[in-house]
């Protein structure tokens, strides 16, 4: 958390989330190549990598607080995540890319009633006085920053797709993945023929409905590794997997690390 008053800033990008709320003043901001005026209690959020300058305004000060984070603030377990979607995807968020307009990270927000200011400056003060438990406060401050953000690109109406299908199918899958599931068993509650959902399913995720399937209990079995003392084979068998050798292989192929690796890694981060 810092705050900075400096008239003009380079081009630059960063290799963490950036989240920046303008106390006072003016400037023009060059953001994804576009171009905007942003004033006192405008605020957004800048994503990995992405190029953004700006330049004050008169002759008022141009006062930003800026909470520059990586995702594993929100939970260890997104400590391989570079991209903003994919944390607001996160099971503390909850936020797919099909329920919203378009990406939160392209647009300019105004703090109409000022609630998100008072957010950050508790946000600030955590940082500043590092009392007992100021992290897991810095926590739950920024998720409801985040949360509230995210309701205003929230998609009005029904979700995209067949009568929401694909977001019935997810939905299956996020409270069930622990159970045996396929895509035929869903495709004939729905009526419809597997060709047909399967193919609709790759186009709304992006995923066949197995790699979707294997990419959220690989998540889940990611938050047991790093907050539980459960064992692992314990742990396979919680996300869905029968067989723990090749859970270790799902595994160790989407986090490049075996589950053993990566419960090491979290009790070494957790005793620092």
């Amino acid at each position: 958390m810092t705050t900075s008053a400096a008239p003009s800033t380079p081009f630059h990008d960063h290799d963490f989330l950036e989240l920046t709320y303008v106390v006072q003043g003016r400037a023009t901001h060059i953001f994804e190549d576009h171009t905007s005026v942003i004033g006192q209690g405008d605020y957004f959020i800048v994503d990995y990598g992405v190029r953004h300058k700006y330049t004050q305004i008169g002759q008022t000060p141009f006062v930003v607080v800026n909470c520059l984070f990586l995702p594993r603030l929100i939970d260890e377990t997104l400590s391989g995540c570079h991209q903003f979607q994919e944390l607001a995807d996160h099971y503390l968020i909850k936020f797919s890319h099909r329920n919203l307009s378009d990406r939160p990270t392209k647009f300019i927000y105004h703090d109409t009633d000022g609630h998100i200011g008072q957010l950050i400056t508790r946000l600030s003060r955590e940082y500043n006085e590092k009392k007992a438990g100021h992290q897991e406060m810095m926590r739950c401050q920024l998720i409801e920053i985040l949360i509230d953000t995210m309701r205003l690109v929230q998609r009005p109406g029904p979700e995209p797709g067949e009568s929401g299908l694909v977001q019935f199918i997810t939905d299956q899958i996020e409270k069930n993945f622990m159970d045996k599931l396929s895509l035929d068993t869903l495709a004939r509650k729905c009526c419809y023929s597997l060709a047909y959902v399967s193919k609709r399913f790759k186009e709304e995720t992006g995923m066949t409905f197995q790699n979707y399937l294997q990419s959220v209990r690989i998540r889940e079995s990611c938050r047991l590794l790093a907050n539980t003392p459960k064992k692992i084979s314990e742990i396979s068998g919680l996300v869905g997997y029968a067989d723990s050798k090749f859970f270790n292989q799902v595994f160790k192929k989407q986090m490049g690390m075996t589950p053993r690796e990566f419960k090491r890694l979290y009790n070494l981060k957790g005793t620092k």
